[in-house]
């Protein structure tokens, strides 16, 4: 199934009452994975804001998480961009992204998401978006981890510009990340793009 289809498959899926209340999951965490084709990212982007519009209009209070947003948001709170060049300059790339990765702990990611739903009010549906964008700084399976007791029946859908097989996350199809076994993915059928 084409990637299109997949989309119009999933933008049904997160409007059903059963969804959106996490019910036929056998007291697993309703979180969910759709992966994507990395180069397909823009139509992914654009669906994500039609979704949004579209459950926003009935009613469903969906709160979208950019962690590539997050990520900046944190650093521009601590440092400062000539800091990160001179810091760069003088340590190298390696030495910086080591530096940054300090920076956005997945504890500190997740205090910055728990105050988003904190202040969203009754959320009843998160997407969680720009994992491609925040890597390396971010490990999506890191994230997700620090999440799990913060979310409770909330449903979490992670768009994902990789593949998962419910075991194995590949961010971009060629870079291994840790297992993550808790989430499921969504809309399984494989698509072939042509």
């Amino acid at each position: 199934m084409r990637l299109e289809g997949r989309l119009e498959l999933l933008k049904q899926k997160v409007q059903e009452e059963d969804f959106l209340n996490a019910r036929g999951l056998g007291n697993e965490i309703p979180f969910w994975i759709f992966d994507y084709p990395p180069e397909k990212e823009l139509l992914v982007r654009e669906s994500i804001d039609k979704m949004t519009a579209a459950l926003r209009k009935k009613s469903v209070n969906v709160l979208v998480i950019d962690l590539y947003e997050i990520c900046l948001e944190l650093l521009e709170d601590k440092i400062n961009a000539e800091k990160i060049n001179e810091l760069e300059n003088k340590k190298g790339s390696d030495e910086l992204l080591n530096k940054l990765k300090m920076m956005l702990k997945p504890e500190t990611v997740k205090k910055v998401i728990q105050k988003r739903m904190e202040s969203g009010g009754n959320i009843q549906l998160m997407f969680l978006t720009g994992v491609g964008k925040a890597w390396p700084l971010v490990r999506s399976h890191s994230i997700l981890n620090n999440l799990q007791p913060l979310m409770g029946n909330v449903p979490l859908v992670t768009f994902y510009p990789g593949e998962y097989d419910n075991h194995e996350l590949s961010l971009f199809g060629k870079f291994k990340d840790a297992n993550y076994y808790r989430a499921f993915r969504l809309i399984n059928e494989k698509t072939s793009e042509n």
